[in-house]
């Protein structure tokens, strides 16, 4: 059986001669280094903005609107350029096995950085509805828990990712059940409070922005698990479906 290095190069069109071959798969690989390097420069400015955005939205510093609508464009546009690159990458040279899913899963993760971005960019411009500085404490220090647990999620992700760990996505995912039950934690505390009035819908907003910035990191970790290993792992609801097959009927 030939090793995962040797499936994983492009196939060898009958025009190349072998000199032009190894020379064609050094240009892939070249090519395919830079998009993950642009991908991880990305998901890192994602993962540097969430901790320290929702600190300055939880002080009510309106600053911090300018500067994530302007992260959140200019990580999409990065986004979009590694995703458009990689398409390319992927029609012209026909990756097979382990590049093959590297590419494939940059492709995949570029959606999460992009989407964690324009989260994190909803969180803040809820400054234009509330302000988070008058809420109160138990609400405040359930909030600002949740942002951040899911800054962890999302940078244990990426750490996944630059790793290539194919183990981490089982811890990754459950720092992410931690965040979903910080989640509903927050939103009962929310319902039970005095005088929150229509700040009850913009913290649930927030709450969910939060608990799926945390999904993407998952998404991220797992994608680092399929490169690595091949498989799917799951997580979440199947990861405990799996896990226990007798409970789906109950």
């Amino acid at each position: 059986m030939m090793s995962d290095a040797r499936d994983a190069a492009p196939r060898r069109p009958q025009s190349l001669d072998d000199a032009e071959f190894q020379e064609t798969r050094i240009d892939f690989h070249n090519r395919l280094d830079e998009l993950d390097d642009a991908f991880v420069a990305a998901g890192l400015r994602v993962a540097d903005a969430v901790p320290r955005m929702s600190e300055g939205f939880l002080l009510g510093d309106e600053a911090v609107l300018d500067r994530a609508d302007q992260m959140a464009v200019e990580v999409t546009m990065a986004c979009e350029d590694v995703e458009d690159a990689g398409f390319v990458l992927l029609a012209r040279e026909g990756p097979v096995g382990g590049d093959l899913r590297r590419l494939v899963a940059l492709l995949r993760m570029t959606v999460d950085v992009s989407r964690s971005a324009s989260l994190l960019r909803h969180a803040c411009f809820t400054l234009n509805q509330f302000d988070p500085r008058f809420l109160d404490q138990p609400i405040r220090s359930q909030l600002e828990e949740l942002a951040r647990r899911s800054a962890e999620v999302f940078v244990a992700g990426m750490d996944a990712w630059r790793r290539r760990d194919a183990l981490a996505v089982h811890d990754v995912d459950d720092a992410d059940e931690a965040v979903d039950e910080l989640q509903k934690v927050l939103l009962q505390q929310v319902v039970e409070a005095d005088d929150v009035g229509t700040e009850l819908l913009v913290l649930g907003l927030l709450a969910r922005y939060y608990e799926r910035i945390a999904d993407h990191g998952v998404e991220i970790a797992r994608d680092a698990a399929f490169v690595a290993t091949g498989q799917r792992v799951p997580v979440g609801k199947q990861r405990v479906q799996a896990e226990f097959p007798d409970d789906r009927a109950s």
